[in-house]
């Protein structure tokens, strides 16, 4: 569908005190997406020229905006005196057939219902028309539409009386489309409420009153859901992440508890994984096929090949985890590392910014950072990479075929030459050439009846403290008889 004759107006001038939390709402996250981007990014894709209205914490939102599009508009409301103001604002700069205006906090919203209203609006040759959706018994939040002989309007929620307004079963959705030259004629016509702002709401009353034509198309509420509050940021996001859930379900992706999963929208997976409970899935993330993710792990901004396992309560970020991997459990890998394929990375291991070779193992409570590991090598229990010395981070590179004993110390720089070994509690300071064995321990001492004098040692210290305590006793027993002396005196 071409929209040629419309441009947009998206209003983000809002102050968001209903969220309480100080910061402007549409900087809020829906399944890892700020909510005021659903609104742009549908826009864009429709192609759609837009123009953004921001106000409080404008710098923000322009920031935000303006890093995912290369091509939008914005105009700034400096007093947020309400919505009819926000468009008044804007006419000047209007310059298609029809305007398209819809709230940045309106996130679920769908093409296809852009397109019904359009579809709406320009059959009929309407002046306005705007998206409604049946709520039998809306809450305060949602302003309603009352139809009746006199006409159609729209009462906002804080102006409306279940007692003098009949026929009020919908909501107004905050989405409309007006003719651009209706809208500059009427727009300064709004007068000012209660609260001392202007409604773009009454628009719909003046087209009425004047009768002209105004059509209304319905949509569903879970899709045209507003979000003032944070248990209504809760629940949008809920139906998201549930419309995301079955989505991959339908591609061959099962998850066994899937009202425990957290998945953004990016997310790639691939046909025959498995997804366990609590797993969270973030960013830009994909999945190949066949891969099992087990239950309270956590990736970010990673790739997985096929056929990759993840033991439960890993933490993968920002890494590429090749095919036939096991990692975990409570695995750390960040930072840009790479594993290749066949990797066993076990548990209480983390890995930062490092790359291991094809086949290697890490088993047990090890941490490599800044490391390069060849193909087939086995990393002791206990083994760390020194790769920090206060000032600047070192590499360490591990070569083909390398035995790397329990409880090592690597201090980086340092290199260790295909088919050598490190004996077990050594610390490695050089360089470990081809094909040699690398022992970096103290000479062990033993002392002979140790023991014994130590205990000799404890029982005449013992029997010293317990004479201590005897002393002290009977020197409080001579102060006590003393003072009870001087008392008789």
């Amino acid at each position: 569908m071409s929209f040629e004759n419309i441009e947009a107006v998206v209003l983000a001038a809002g102050k968001s005190k209903r969220f309480k939390t100080g910061k402007s709402k549409l900087v809020e996250k829906i399944c890892g997406k700020e909510i005021i981007l659903f609104s742009t990014k549908l826009l864009e894709q429709m192609k759609i020229d837009t123009t953004l209205v921001v106000g409080h914490q404008k710098e923000v939102i322009q920031q935000l905006v303006k890093k995912h599009h290369k091509k939008i508009n914005f105009v700034e409301q400096k007093e947020q005196l309400g919505t009819g103001h926000a468009i008044a604002i804007t006419k000047d700069i209007l310059k298609k057939e029809n305007i398209l205006i819809l709230n940045g906090d309106v996130p679920l919203v769908t093409e296809e219902i852009i397109e019904d209203l359009y579809k709406k609006h320009t059959s009929s040759d309407a002046t306005i028309s705007f998206v409604v959706s049946h709520c039998e018994s809306p809450d305060h939040s949602y302003g309603r539409v009352i139809k009746n002989k006199q006409g159609i309007k729209i009462v906002e929620a804080k102006d409306f009386d279940p007692k003098i307004h009949e026929d009020h079963c919908c909501i107004n959705a905050g989405i409309y489309i007006a003719k651009t030259q209706f809208l500059k004629d009427c727009i300064d016509t709004i007068e000012k409420n209660k609260s001392n702002e202007f409604y773009l709401t009454d628009l719909v009353e003046i087209a009425s009153k004047t009768n002209l034509n105004v059509e209304t198309a319905q949509a569903s509420l879970n899709l045209v859901r507003g979000v003032n509050t944070l248990e209504e940021l809760w629940a949008a996001e809920q139906i998201k992440r549930s419309e995301l859930i079955k989505y991959w379900m339908s591609h061959g992706v099962r998850f066994n508890v899937a009202q425990a999963i957290h998945i953004d929208i990016d997310i790639q997976i691939g046909n025959g994984t498995q997804i366990g409970c609590a797993v969270h899935l973030l960013g830009k993330t994909k999945i190949g096929k066949n891969c099992i993710i087990k239950k309270f792990t956590t990736i970010e901004n990673s790739t997985l090949e096929d056929n990759v396992e993840i033991h439960p309560n890993c933490v993968i970020r920002d890494s590429y985890i090749s095919k036939d991997a096991q990692i975990g459990p409570f695995a750390n890998i960040h930072s840009q590392t790479k594993i290749e394929q066949g990797v066993n990375i076990g548990n209480f291991v983390e890995i930062k910014t490092s790359k291991i070779g094809k086949f290697t193992f890490a088993r047990h409570h090890s941490y490599l950072g800044n490391a390069t590991l060849g193909s087939r090598v086995n990393i002791g229990a206990g083994t760390i990479t020194c790769n920090y010395d206060g000032i600047t981070k070192h590499e360490t590179t591990i070569k083909d075929n390398t035995y790397i004993g329990s409880n090592n110390t690597l201090v980086a720089p340092l290199t260790i030459e295909k088919n050598a070994f490190t004996a077990a509690g050594s610390t490695i300071t050089e360089d470990v050439p081809t094909n040699c064995l690398a022992i970096g321990r103290s000479q062990q001492i033993n002392k002979e009846n140790y023991v014994e004098k130590l205990y000799e040692k404890l029982k005449t210290r013992s029997l010293e403290i317990n004479n201590d305590k005897k002393k002290t006793a009977n020197l409080m027993n001579i102060k006590k008889e003393n003072t009870s002396k001087i008392q008789e005196l």
